[in-house]
């Protein structure tokens, strides 16, 4: 819990009492303020200094009784795909196939139209949304492209991976493996030895439409959407800013010869995830309603 990094009189304490009464949840207070988290232009992009040491923390306390590791923003929701129901699944079915890592490949949502409000020129979340609701839309389709990994999340093997470092698996067994150690364990596999960091085995990307995929919910604030009238018009000359608001494609439909609402010109520029809609939105509303 960072929240009293910069504020003492906040905690996220009463909000997670009842899981952490129910076993459900370890609370840690962590007061570091020892975070920068710095533009994308600037000299040390990555530079977040109290997540590194957070994430580390948790994978020496924690590591020795799991099976799976992740350490995930509380705006990255993971959704089961496909007959999954359950990420427990997907980890099961992961592991039976020799996988030890599960890249999960990420582009941020965009706050859906319908689900937000003009206030001044602005628009902004409206109140009665869940952010799952008002963000299920995907800047990239299914599945997303390489350029995605760029800010990817993985599920991890605890005993697999000994270092990871936010999103990346930076040391783990198959990179330690040493000539000696490959060799013994040649005589029975057939495996010709070769040092690897990354295969297609063992630290893959997760199938987006029959496994899990990752949904970004990164908040919009209501500056970014300024003029979103005219940048979010299909004859609008796009530069390094596009449209922050959200215009769902219809379903089924993605042609660039059809790109835009009839009604008002704003250009489709997001992608739905329909089993958010039908299955896991329901299924969280019910969870909220029993709290």
């Amino acid at each position: 819990d960072n929240s009293r990094a910069n504020n003492n009189d906040t905690t996220l304490e009463p909000i997670l009492r009842p899981y952490i009464e129910k076993a459900q949840v370890t609370r840690i207070d962590w007061p570091s303020i020892v975070c920068n988290n710095n533009i994308p232009a600037h000299d040390s992009t990555g530079e977040r200094s109290s997540q590194y040491t957070a994430e580390n923390a948790c994978r020496t306390r924690y590591a020795p009784f799991t099976e799976w590791m992740a350490s995930m923003d509380t705006d990255e929701y993971m959704i089961p795909m496909g007959h999954h129901t359950s990420l427990k699944t997907v980890l099961e079915e992961a592991s039976s196939s020799r996988t030890n890592i599960l890249t999960f490949r990420s582009s941020r949502a965009r706050l859906l139209y319908e689900k937000s409000k003009e206030i001044g020129g602005l628009r902004q979340m409206l109140d009665n949304y869940t952010y799952l609701e008002a963000y299920n839309c995907d800047s990239s389709s299914s599945p997303k492209p390489e350029w995605a990994e760029r800010a990817r999340k993985q599920i991890y093997r605890a005993d697999y991976v000994p270092y990871h470092y936010v999103h990346y698996s930076t040391v783990t067994q198959g990179l330690m493996q040493t000539y000696g150690e490959s060799s013994s364990s040649a005589r029975n596999t057939n495996y010709n030895w070769k040092r690897y960091w990354n295969n297609d085995v063992t630290e893959r990307v997760a199938n987006e439409l029959t496994e899990a995929t990752m949904l970004h919910t990164k908040s919009t604030l209501p500056e970014q959407t300024s003029r979103w009238k005219q940048r979010c018009h299909y004859q609008f000359e796009k530069k390094w800013r596009g449209c922050s608001v959200g215009f769902a494609w219809p379903t089924g439909l993605q042609d660039e010869n059809d790109n835009h609402r009839p009604e008002d010109g704003m250009e489709y520029n997001c992608f739905r995830n329909d089993k958010v809609d039908s299955y896991w939105l329901p299924q969280l509303k019910q969870r909220l309603d029993e709290l």
